[in-house]
Formats: structure tokens, C-alpha cells, sequence
């Protein structure tokens, strides 16, 4: 069980670590979520600092202090919070883009996030029952190793977005050699006048 617990800590770390630092990059599109559910525009502010803050802290708890109890807390916490997020956002008049791991992630927010509260709560409760065994400094090296699976997970994003994009980019090119030769062309025409 302690093995198991392990797993869903590291896991859980990496969710929080991508999310947090993905938050924070862009925080406009998480402050249009905020504001897509409704969330009063004096509170998106601190909520856009906050919520990510949450998170990587949560990573961070989840890592270095491992046998106490906030961390499994946070997570509850997070769940509910991201569950109350789907759930504002089905009563919401228009769709609310997810913004979960970011600008990049595509979908909205709605029943996924409430389906996937029992998850959280049980990842929570996993944490709270067989906490993962291991020091601060194990921890550490633990937690450099999610956020170095993070930047990969991230990594294949961005490479799968630059090859969907391929074909834009290929238009735009043609497109400015066209107007390069149509332009030529009046010149052309020009110094013949």
C-alpha cells in the first residue's frame, strides 16, 4: 500500500506542478475561466495567483512532507474546488473553457471535473491511510524528478502543437511570397511607365 501511495503522490505532484506553473504563464486565459464561471472581477486578481499557488504548494507538501496530514488535505481541498468549478460552469449562459493544465489544454470545464471528484477524494484518503515513506531530502529528488517529467509532458505538447500548426505556417509563408511577387510585380510595372 505504501508503494501505491507513493505512486498517487508523485502522480499528484506532477498534475499540480503542470497545472500551477501552467496557470501562472497564462494567467489571462485562467482569469477569462475565472470569469467564465462567474467569479466576481475584484476576486479574479488574487485568484489567479492563488489557485496556482495552491497547487504547486500542494506538489510541494505532497513531496517533502509526505507523512503529514495537510497535503492529502489540499488535496481534498483542490478536488472539491475543481468540482465546484465543473459544476458553476454547467449553470454557467456560455461555455467555459477548461484552463485546467493551461492555455494549451483544450476542453471545458462540466461534468468531467465533478466525475472526477471521488478520485481526488480517494487519492486523499490513500495519502491519509498509507502515507508515502521517505525523508525531506528524498523528497526533494522526488519532487526534481516530477517536475522534470512535467517539462516532458509539456515538451510533447508544444512539439505536437508546432506540427499541427505546420500547415498555418506553410500557408503564411506562401501567402507573404505571393504578396512579395505582387509586389515585385508593381515595381516592375512601375519603372516601365
Amino acid at each position: 500500500m505504501v508503494l501505491f501511495s507513493a505512486l498517487v503522490a508523485f502522480a499528484l505532484t506532477a498534475v499540480f506542478v503542470v497545472g500551477g506553473v501552467e496557470k501562472l504563464r497564462a494567467q489571462s486565459s485562467f482569469g477569462s475561466t475565472l470569469a467564465g464561471l462567474g467569479v466576481p472581477d475584484v476576486l479574479i486578481p488574487p485568484l489567479r495567483v492563488l489557485v496556482p499557488v495552491a497547487e504547486l504548494g500542494t506538489a510541494v507538501g505532497l513531496m517533502l512532507f509526505p507523512a503529514m496530514a495537510w497535503p492529502a488535505v489540499a488535496v481534498a481541498a483542490l478536488g472539491v474546488a475543481f468540482a465546484a468549478a465543473g459544476a458553476l460552469s454547467l449553470r454557467a449562459e456560455q461555455p467555459v473553457a477548461c484552463s485546467c493544465l493551461g492555455a494549451a489544454a483544450d476542453g471545458l470545464l462540466g461534468r468531467k471535473q465533478i466525475i472526477l471528484l471521488p478520485l481526488w477524494l480517494a487519492a486523499a484518503a490513500v495519502l491519509t491511510l498509507s502515507p508515502p515513506q521517505w525523508s525531506v531530502s528524498q523528497g526533494l529528488n522526488l519532487l526534481a524528478l516530477a517536475v522534470v517529467a512535467s517539462s516532458g509532458l509539456h515538451a510533447v505538447k508544444v512539439v505536437r502543437a508546432w506540427r499541427n500548426d505546420a500547415a498555418y505556417r506553410a500557408a503564411i509563408e506562401e501567402a507573404a511570397e505571393s504578396r512579395a511577387d505582387i509586389v515585385v510585380g508593381l515595381h516592375t510595372i512601375e519603372g516601365v511607365r
